[in-house]
């Protein structure tokens, strides 16, 4: 009675696990219709129910809706925008006739970021060898907005608990041009500015490298929900028209054959990215046959291919000569009185046993830590001593064979 109990306890659990739940996403889809943690169902459904109302931009028909407003706002969230010249040159008239362009994103396109920035300042950082668009990862930061100085306590969450989270924010020599209108708007503790705007004739473009903090996780907590309201305070109070359209790679109806290439998913997975699939997952019955299908894949690959394996030979390890090759060179070099030679091996060979036996990183070329007497258990002066003919070896000076037994005297205390 028990074990048939447990069988059936077992089998509900398992297909609550396939069919009762769908299972929660917690990678950045920026996805409208999302009620996943990283989607923007609230955030959209919040500037919809604005009185001026939202414009969902969708195909290059739509686009042509930013020609001729003024008061309005232009919004685009997610992980890049795939801007061409043409939109580059309709969103920047966009903006100088008096309208506001929020882009909340990761990395500015080329083409976008060359006008706001200068041409100088955009190539400055890959000159100094930095990133322009510098990523760090962090399982908190305290979020400042300017001027009025509010911080803002910020969890990043993966699986319902603290977990490190990729943020980028943006190097300070895109900023080098006083000429051009550039203020910050906030920051990510030290980690740089992640909140910018960029005046542009009679509007402003608001660049926001953070877009993580405008989806559902954040907008529906009450304790976080104070960060992207303050943020999006920005827009202005007219209509709000939303760029789907450069999400992502897609084709323009208008230019659409009779056997159009699959559209570009824009790197995602395979389930969010391959339409058979998610329309599968949306179906209880067909995900149920589809996990059946792989489970029973899996089991005949554990154990029918277990039973017809072939034997596996034994092969023997391969011997290690790294020894014998070492004192190969090292007699060589006795043999030919290259004593400097044999004390710069020896000294790399220390290097290498305090890093990894003692946990002491003294690179080449750089000076011993200061504390290394302390370290290693020795005296000062047995330290000093040791440093001293280390030095020495150092130089490049032509050694002798009492040098030699005089440097390998001083350094063995370092080795106990």
């Amino acid at each position: 009675m028990r074990c048939s109990l447990t069988v059936r306890l077992l089998v509900a659990t398992g297909w609550l696990t396939l069919c009762g739940c769908r299972p929660m996403d917690w990678s950045e889809g920026y996805h409208i219709d999302g009620k996943d943690p990283y989607d923007l169902y609230a955030l959209y459904e919040l500037l919809e129910a604005r009185p001026p109302g939202l414009t969902l931009l969708n195909d290059s028909a739509d686009l042509a809706q930013l020609h001729n407003p003024t008061g309005t706002s232009y919004v685009f969230v997610g992980h890049h925008p795939y801007y061409d010249t043409a939109a580059v040159t309709a969103l920047l008239g966009y903006v100088e006739r008096g309208n506001t362009a929020f882009l909340a994103t990761g990395e500015v396109p080329e083409d976008l970021a060359s006008h706001l920035f200068g041409a100088d300042c955009y190539a400055a950082p890959l000159a100094a060898g930095k990133e322009r668009f510098p990523a760090t990862w962090a399982d908190s930061v305290i979020a400042f907005l300017f001027p009025a100085g509010d911080s803002f306590h910020l969890v990043n969450i993966r699986y319902w608990e603290a977990a490190p989270a990729l943020l980028r924010t943006m190097n300070d020599q895109l900023l080098c041009d006083p000429a051009f209108d550039l203020e910050v708007m906030g920051s990510l503790d030290t980690l740089g500015v992640n909140f910018l705007r960029v005046g542009w004739g009679a509007g402003n473009f608001y660049l926001f490298t953070t877009p993580r903090y405008l989806t559902n996780w954040y907008v529906l907590d009450s304790t976080t929900v104070p960060y992207p309201a303050a943020v999006l305070s920005v827009l202005d109070t007219g209509r709000v028209y939303w760029d789907e359209h450069h999400r992502r790679y897609r084709q323009d109806p208008a230019t659409a054959t009779a056997d159009p290439p699959p559209a570009y998913t824009g790197g995602r997975n395979l389930l969010q990215g391959n339409p058979t699939l998610r329309y599968i997952q949306q179906h209880r019955a067909l995900a149920l046959a589809w996990y059946l299908i792989i489970a029973g894949g899996l089991l005949y690959i554990l154990f029918r291919g277990k039973r017809r394996q072939r034997v596996i030979p034994v092969v023997a390890p391969r011997p290690n000569a790294s020894r014998r090759l070492i004192e190969t060179i090292s007699r060589l070099s006795y043999q030919q009185g290259n004593h400097a030679a044999l004390a710069r091996r020896e000294l790399a060979q220390l290097r290498f046993y305090l890093a990894h036996r003692r946990g002491v990183n003294w690179r080449e070329g750089e000076p011993p830590p200061a504390d290394l007497s302390a370290r290693l258990g020795l005296s000062a002066a047995v330290a000093d001593r040791a440093l001293a003919e280390i030095r020495r070896a150092g130089e490049g000076k032509v050694l002798r064979e009492k040098d030699l037994l005089r440097f390998y005297r001083a350094i063995e205390p370092l080795y106990r």
